[in-house]
């Protein structure tokens, strides 16, 4: 597919979003807090054709709350989103090709939510075992606490698997990885993070979005409320069964958004559900 289809597709993409939209809504209480300072940062890689990866930091006195990433370049669906780490005050991503690769040069960019949110912050993470394949993780806040972001790795998947979901919910997140549509006998290990907060930020809520069904390129934007701002991003592709590759999928200011593209040919309808984590600013 040539790049003047691709960016008709993309465009085309942006304007055809179906209005099936989801939410729910936590009441600010005694306890709650906004999240003052936040900023958003980004840091993009070197422009080559090769497995690569890139860390931005926040701003000092800064903490992390949500996280985003994107390929740029290459072959859309030649690349995959491998890792994406969060810390304390960082985020670090890295894109692994897929066996077929491309030869066209490709940069990933990484996300980075960044505020001073009052209370206790912390970054929790667990591991699969080896078997069985797929992976599907779910981790969840410690009782009583709220998820403002969340992250995932591949461990040994060699650009042979994708995540194909990354659903927040108030408390917690799910992860659920598919291998590509050639199959992987190998071993490897999904790991999951979740960035929480004692406190639940003023009007914490999760809006979704999701694009039509259909065989090609697509993505879709989850807005949040009116007075809201978006504090991480999350995706979900329904229908990909390893036959789609997340490109990316970024928390901006109002909004979230993501975007898939088709790793083999398939005549299969698939779509692209962008969640968002909403909280008063």
């Amino acid at each position: 597919m040539n790049t003047s289809t691709r960016l008709i597709r993309s465009a085309t993409a942006s304007l055809m979003i179906a209005l099936v939209t989801g939410f729910v809504t936590v009441t600010a209480g005694p306890s709650s807090a906004d999240v003052p300072g936040r900023v958003i940062v980004a840091d993009s890689s070197e422009n080559d054709s090769r497995d690569k990866g890139v860390e931005v930091a926040c701003p000092s006195g800064k903490r992390v709350i949500g996280t985003g990433a994107d390929i740029s370049g290459g072959v859309g669906g030649s690349v995959i989103i491998d890792q994406v780490i969060p810390t304390v005050d960082t985020v670090s991503a890295y894109g692994v090709e897929t066996p077929d690769g491309t030869e066209a040069p490709w940069t990933i960019r990484v996300w980075a939510v960044c505020a001073s949110p009052h209370g206790t912050t912390y970054t929790r993470s667990q591991s699969t075992t080896s078997h069985p394949n797929p992976k599907f993780l779910a981790l969840s806040c410690h009782p009583g606490d709220w998820l403002l972001g969340s992250g995932y790795q591949l461990e040994g998947a060699r650009g042979n698997v994708s995540v194909t979901e990354l659903v927040p919910t108030l408390t917690g997140v799910s992860v659920d990885t598919k291998e590509n549509h050639r199959g992987y006998a190998a071993d490897y290990y999904l790991r999951v993070f979740a960035i929480c907060a004692e406190d639940a930020p003023a009007g914490l809520q999760v809006v979704s979005e999701e694009s039509e069904e259909s065989s090609e390129d697509k993505g879709s934007v989850a807005f949040c409320p009116s007075g809201k701002q978006a504090l991480s991003a999350g995706f979900s592709i329904p229908g990909a069964a390893g036959e789609t590759v997340l490109t990316n999928f970024i928390p901006a200011n109002e909004t979230a958004m993501a975007y898939a593209n088709e790793l083999s040919v398939t005549g299969r309808d698939w779509s692209v559900i962008t969640y968002a984590t909403c909280a008063t600013e």
